[in-house]
């Protein structure tokens, strides 16, 4: 290889490093002189004049460096695929921080490091408010506790997010995150060009520039590329007028919310989950066709203490029978349980076939014969038979 093709090889790598890093050309090019030990470009390109010309261990350690931050550089998955197909559980990267464990995840671009007790969540988009929960059992003694841990922590994390935000607009057309001399930038789901965007999530007027630079993302309410438009048509023929999304010239991370959380999984003994336990019972119970349709058209109410009310189709549910499954559910859950019978409105005609066989299929079987001789049978197509 020729200098001059090697010196190309280095421009060319600082091209994808431009387009991945969202940056201008001759940013890329110092980046890559200071990887190779330049203090700029034009150093390097100086000392090439003077006869110097990249090893072939230089150029590894360049592309290395490049595909740090461009992942599908040589025709590999791109980074989408690379985040969808990796198991949720897999970390990629692991280490310690003052003594503590940690284990730092990607998934669809989200950023999710965690330790025990304490999770750090930092978004896809560049000026996404980091989040840090504390488990509740932690709550005293959680590392995450310590602002110099926490700081130390996002560190790690945003050099992260740093990358994967990289990957993802290596993955977009180079103009998505690059306006034109007209401010124009081109949405990287939909493929629109525009210098003026709109959100549909919080009504929001987006300059190119302003989107491009939050990586497609609401810079005012954070909503994703999905919710952005070249045109607020959601507001066509009403009163309300998109507002301009002001942003500040030095923005910065916003300081870091810390929520204390119990994500242990939760059982709400509430009106809809002892509703649906007894109804389980219910079925338990039954033995035939008619009782089972009797345990699902049954009546259930649950008061405000929890104490709950079930009434019976007297057609469907014999008077005698007990509901044992649903009287020692209710007496697992310690709450009061009346039984009540009524004439409700039967589903089919012949209510006492749902009691003569305990199969489905054969009562059925009944219910088409009977319809067969004595009534009319109506299929999806609303032919009569």
């Amino acid at each position: 290889m020729t200098k001059k093709t090697k010196i190309d090889q280095l421009k060319l790598l600082a091209k994808r490093y431009a387009h991945a890093s969202r940056s201008n050309q001759h940013e890329a090019l110092d980046a890559i002189a200071s990887e190779l030990g330049f203090p700029h470009w034009k150093a390097l390109t100086v000392k090439a004049k003077q006869g110097w010309m990249p090893s072939e261990e230089e150029l590894a350690k360049a592309d290395i460096f490049v595909r740090e931050f461009f992942p599908s550089l040589g025709g590999k998955p791109q980074f989408i695929e690379q985040s969808m197909s990796r198991p949720v559980s897999e970390p990629i990267k692991a280490g310690e921080i003052n003594g503590h464990a940690y284990q730092l995840f990607e998934f669809s671009g989200d950023i999710r490091m965690e330790g025990d007790g304490w999770r750090i969540l930092l978004g896809e988009a560049d000026f996404s408010r980091p989040v840090v929960e504390i488990e509740i059992k932690h709550r005293g003694s959680s590392p995450a506790n310590d602002s110099g841990f926490v700081e130390n922590a996002l560190a790690i994390a945003e050099a992260q997010a740093v990358k994967t935000r990289a990957a993802i607009a290596s993955d977009w057309p180079r103009r998505s995150t690059k306006p034109n001399a007209k401010g124009e930038v081109v949405h990287p789901l939909q493929g629109d060009r525009a210098a003026e965007w709109f959100c549909l999530h919080c009504d929001g007027k987006i300059t190119g520039a302003q989107i491009a630079e939050n990586l497609w993302h609401c810079p005012s309410c954070g909503a994703s590329p999905l919710n952005i438009f070249t045109s607020p048509w959601w507001l066509e023929g009403g009163d309300e007028e998109p507002k301009a999304v002001e942003c500040a010239n030095d923005r910065a991370r916003p300081e870091p919310r810390v929520d204390v959380v119990d994500s242990r999984p939760t059982l709400r003994l509430d009106e809809e989950s002892i509703s649906l336990f007894l109804r389980i019972a219910l079925l338990e119970d039954a033995t035939n066709p008619g009782e089972r349709l009797g345990a699902l058209l049954a009546e259930i109410t649950v008061d405000d203490e929890n104490d709950a009310w079930i009434i019976f189709d007297e057609d469907l549910w014999p008077e005698d029978k007990d509901p044992d499954a649903a009287i020692a559910v209710a007496d697992k859950l310690g709450i009061e349980l009346e039984l009540a019978m009524t004439s409700m409105t039967f589903p089919f005609t012949w209510p006492g076939l749902g009691h003569v066989t305990a199969s489905t299929s054969e009562y059925l079987g009944h219910l088409l014969d009977a319809y067969g001789k004595h009534g009319v049978i109506v299929r999806n197509n609303n032919d009569h038979e």
